[in-house]
């Protein structure tokens, strides 16, 4: 492939490649909503029939991170990139410490910012919420570990990486969380695209959909200062620890503390912004939580993870690498 890319920049390999991913996922994902719906539904203690009653849109996000991964390779190829090395990126002797602590500051972030929305009246706790939580924790926990796995290692792993070949830390910091904020608002439904049984094109009705369903503009402008908040730090635990553990460790809580509280409260305002700029309704299909409160949650959990790292080793910004 190295070959046949001779007279591409390496920017443009790397805008073939989102294209190349964006097509892909789009093609394979009515092919996994139907090779998953001919499958029985008791299997996994029932909870593949839990993955087939998922909106259209979720397969569609996860044929998209399938996509990007098994494309990676091709490009890192053409790219001559070798080792994780040259992204940044060196062994970590203590992983399970690191991902602890990324852990605890997500922790903190939920136990600061759930009970905020309950006490407000933004949210309130559904009938019978503790009965539904047991049910939905193995699904909830196994989808929290593999989205923060896989997103880590695009988003920082190899996004930020290249990034950081290319600029200083802190520009490739925040150009990796613009595009990790922006990204999530291609998982978003709408009543056409996730029209059930999808055909083979409607993946790329979800894309060409995508300025159809987007929040107003001021509840699009808090998700993004969010999930920009959030992807900036963990870019920045990235760099900091040269490995992918806190940040995995953070965005796993993350996921898991939002879910969980999904499942046990809904948002009850109306109209949906009338507690703006405080509280607003979570958007990116109730992930991202909206509002003042909710942003400076994540800040406060990214310092708490900064206060938890200080005394660590601080690894070098750019480990050698013969390319």
């Amino acid at each position: 492939m190295g070959a046949s890319f001779l007279g591409v920049s390496s920017l443009g390999k790397i805008f073939l490649y989102v294209f190349l991913v964006l097509l892909g996922g789009a093609l394979a994902a009515p092919l996994a909503w139907h090779l998953v719906q001919i499958l029985p539904p008791h299997l996994f203690h029932g909870h593949l029939g839990q993955i087939q009653a998922m909106p259209f849109h979720r397969y569609f996000s996860r044929s998209l991170q399938v996509s990007a991964l098994l494309l990676l390779w091709p490009l890192l190829r053409s790219l001559r990139i070798r080792s994780l090395e040259e992204f940044g990126l060196i062994p970590n002797l203590r992983p399970l410490r690191d991902a602890g602590i990324g852990f605890l500051a997500g922790l903190l972030c939920a136990m600061l910012l759930q009970p905020l929305l309950i006490l407000s009246g933004a949210f309130a706790l559904d009938t019978g919420w503790s009965s539904l939580l047991l049910p939905a924790l193995p699904r909830i926990l196994v989808t929290a570990l593999l989205v923060a796995v896989l997103e880590e290692f695009l988003f920082r792993g190899v996004l930020l990486g290249f990034f950081r070949q290319v600029t200083t830390p802190l520009a490739a910091i925040l150009l990796s969380a613009a595009l990790f904020a922006g990204v999530h608002f291609l998982n978003l439904s709408s009543s056409g695209a996730d029209a059930l049984p999808p055909r083979w094109w409607s993946g790329l009705v979800m894309i060409g959909s995508i300025g159809h369903v987007l929040p107003s503009w001021h509840l699009l402008a808090w998700a993004f200062a969010t999930l920009f908040a959030a992807g900036a730090i963990l870019a920045w635990m990235t760099v900091r620890t040269g490995s992918l553990w806190a940040a995995i460790g953070l965005h796993g809580s993350l996921i898991l503390g939002q879910q969980l509280f999904n499942t046990a409260a809904g948002f009850q305002v109306n109209p949906q912004d009338g507690l703006l700029p405080l509280f607003g309704p979570p958007q990116c299909n109730g992930m991202v939580p909206v509002g003042l409160v909710p942003l400076a949650s994540i800040m406060l959990s990214g310092l708490f993870a900064a206060v938890l790292l200080r005394n660590r080793a601080q690894p070098p910004l750019f480990p050698t690498g013969n390319r």
